[in-house]
């Protein structure tokens, strides 16, 4: 017993040296990526953060229902939201739909899920399809955090 109460005295200086060195890690603030002016020129401008492409107005429901996809979208808060697309547009319309409907204080990287009954498909921003080619329409599809 006296080897450990021993061990332990020689070691609680380091101990308190390790901690104090910790601590002050914590304390230095990481520097900005961006400049201040930059950075809101980026948050104004859509969904420029994160490269996704600008939003255009949702497409009028009085169009021919042929040439519309409607997408139902489950945010990682539960809650559920949808929207049409026309089939031409490009699949990566979906990812800034996603990144619009997020809160600012929780906007991180996220990825979207296409659940079938028994299994799952990624969809991946930089696929140039359409929702046409890509088989979304009517669909389900799961934002989830990265």
């Amino acid at each position: 017993m006296l080897e450990c109460e021993s061990m332990m005295e020689k070691l609680s200086p380091f101990m308190d040296i390790a901690s104090l060195e910790i601590e002050s890690l914590r304390r230095i603030k990481r520097p900005k990526r961006f400049s201040e002016e930059s950075e809101t020129e980026t948050m104004t401008s859509s969904n420029a953060v994160f490269g996704f492409p600008h939003l255009p107005e949702e497409p009028n429901r009085d169009l021919d229902q042929s040439v519309l996809c409607r997408i139902r979208v489950r945010l990682p808060d539960g809650r559920r939201i949808q929207r049409s697309f026309l089939k031409s547009e490009s699949v990566q319309l979906l990812w800034s739909f996603c990144y619009s409907q997020i809160d600012e204080s929780e906007r991180k990287r996220f990825k979207l899920i296409q659940a079938f009954p028994g299994e799952y498909k990624n969809l991946y921003f930089g696929s140039n399809t359409t929702f046409e080619e890509s088989g979304l329409a009517n669909s389900l599809v799961s934002v989830t955090w990265v």
